[in-house]
């Protein structure tokens, strides 16, 4: 599929499923595990500080904004620029970042009181304060930063409303939010409406990384984050690279320069490994994995695999015909085989996917949804639609962005209902453009976690308040367990709440959950210190060369 997904830009890992988000106990101050502990001194072997370079390929980056940060290949770069208060480790366990100490959490666990690092700086040296944090948390909820699009747009919509004030300066009627409360320089507190077990594993994404407000006002030309890395120069299409911020509060990261191809710079990556000339790629299920797979092929030992917290799926759009009809939608959904689709197109390198959450995050069950292959089943419920018969189906767009496996779905429904349905692919800036006006009918898609929570998956793609949930979905019944897994503390009965939300999805198609990605990625021998997750790589702070020939 495209790398331009919500997908991981660039890799995959041998490390094992994610374990369940967990938070280091309130109060226990930093370092807590070996996450964002400066790298051992120097070894033998490790070349000359000012040839540390690492080069890679990945996808375009759309914003340097965190705000808008909205795909994965975006993220991915955010990541390197920016921090916030907490983050994610190598085993995905939320760790303190900015934050000096996990927070104290009190009133019913609807208030975070976090310590700032003191002395912590931006790149251009400005120390990081609580008032920092909290232009940052009311800028990324102002609706004047949504246009032409609209607040729900904003991805503050979907992974800051727990904060109480928030909907409020989402909607205008307010002009900071009131659970945002600087007590004093280094002291923040944050005020949620209600318990939200999920609340720091939300806290690690880009939306609310901190931003220099001196910066902001000059634009995101020059990028004055607090992350590992800066950037140097950016050409769209063709190339992006970073340098080592000298003022990263764990001190400088040992590379000096990080290069990523974009564009036609970055196609054939399999073939500029092979050349040298990247360190690291992702070759996806191509052709190329079953060379690296062969025990015999000298890249078998360069070559990491793991299965990735990630949905490829179709969904319809429920706001037009003949979407708005649910067994319009199911009938749809029982005429895809995907156990097929998983061997015959990728020769079973993806997962089919029977849910919509991957195996591996908390909350999956394996439970598959009530809709299985059924072509007869399917025939019969176009007959008591609201359509009657095939014949009566409106003209039918697929919307893509080039994937393959459009047209074998293409050919699925002509083979099932007789229809000719007309496939448009957009490269990727269109699609999106697409997707935020809600005009595609029916349109493929991918999901990657952004942080190891079900809630991301459901609430993302199907909440009736997300700015992602593209399908137009909207169910009380969805929304009501949703509600009641916000507010449960203990975690089984949670994810049951969650599990049992995600089945009545499943039963109203909104989406067709088609497959879970397996990544396979080259990694150059002498590219060390380079912690590679189920939802790809985080960052490339310890990444450093040794013993380059």
């Amino acid at each position: 599929w495209p790398a331009t997904l919500r997908f991981p830009s660039c890799c995959a890992s041998t490390a094992a499923a994610a374990t369940p988000t967990q938070a280091i106990p309130a109060g226990t101050p930093y370092p807590a595990s070996t996450a964002g502990v400066p790298p051992s001194p120097t070894p033998a072997g490790e070349i000359k500080p000012d040839q540390q370079i690492l080069n890679m390929a990945g996808s375009d980056v759309n914003t340097f904004d965190p705000a808008l940060a909205r795909d994965t290949g975006t993220s991915f770069v955010i990541r390197q620029l920016y921090s916030g208060l907490v983050t994610l480790d190598k085993t995905l366990n939320v760790v303190p970042d900015l934050a000096a100490k996990m927070p104290d959490v009190s009133e019913g666990s609807t208030l975070y009181t976090f310590t700032l690092r003191q002395g912590a700086k931006f790149q251009s040296g400005k120390e990081i304060t609580a008032d920092d944090f909290k232009y940052s948390f009311e800028r990324a909820t102002d609706p004047k930063l949504s246009s032409p699009d609209g607040p729900t747009a904003l991805p503050a919509a979907n992974y800051m409303t727990d904060i109480v004030g928030v909907q409020d300066k989402l909607d205008g009627k307010a002009t900071e939010v009131s659970g945002v409360r600087v007590k004093d320089k280094y002291t923040l507190e944050l005020k949620l409406i209600g318990p939200r077990p999920q609340f720091l594993a939300k806290l690690t994404y880009d939306v609310f990384f901190v931003v220099n407000k001196d910066a902001v006002e000059k634009g995101f030309d020059q990028v004055d984050g607090s992350g590992p890395f800066k950037l140097l120069d950016y050409k769209r299409d063709q190339y992006l690279k970073l340098g080592r911020n000298d003022n990263y509060y764990l001190g400088a990261p040992r590379l000096s320069q990080v290069n990523i191809a974009l564009g036609a710079n970055a196609a054939n990556s399999a073939v500029l490994y092979d050349q040298g000339k990247i360190d690291l790629t992702d070759i996806g299920a191509s052709a190329d994995v079953e060379r690296a797979l062969d025990p015999g092929s000298a890249l078998n030992k360069e070559l990491v695999v793991t299965p990735q917290l990630n949905l490829f799926y179709l969904a319809f759009n429920t706001r037009t015909r003949p979407f708005d009809d649910i067994k319009v939608r199911q009938a749809f959904s029982l005429v895809v085989d995907r156990p097929r689709i998983a061997r015959a197109m990728f020769e079973n390198k993806v997962k089919p996917a029977t849910g919509i959450l991957p195996p591996g995050l908390p909350g999956y069950t394996g439970q598959p949804g009530p809709l299985s292959y059924d072509i007869g089943k399917a025939r019969d419920l176009i007959a008591q639609s609201s359509y009657g018969s095939p014949a009566n189906l409106p003209h039918i767009i697929l919307y893509s962005t080039g994937d393959p496996l459009a047209g074998v779905l293409q050919a699925t429904f002509k083979d099932a209902f007789g229809i000719d349905l007309e496939v448009r692919n957009y490269d990727f800036r269109e699609f999106q453009s697409g997707l935020n006006q809600k005009q595609f009918q029916m349109y493929l898609y991918g999901w990657n976690a952004d942080y190891p929570d079900p809630e991301n998956f459901l609430r993302s793609l199907l909440g009736n308040s997300s700015p992602f949930n593209e399908s137009g979905y909207n169910s009380s019944a969805f929304e009501d367990l949703m509600k009641q897994g916000d507010e449960q503390t203990d975690s089984a009965k949670r994810l049951s709440l969650y599990a049992q939300a995600e089945q009545v999805a499943l039963g109203d198609a909104p989406l067709l959950p088609i497959y879970h990605e397996i990544s396979y990625t080259l990694v150059k021998p002498y590219v060390k210190g380079l912690d590679i997750t189920p939802a790809g790589i985080l960052t490339l702070k310890d990444v450093y060369i040794l013993n380059k020939p």
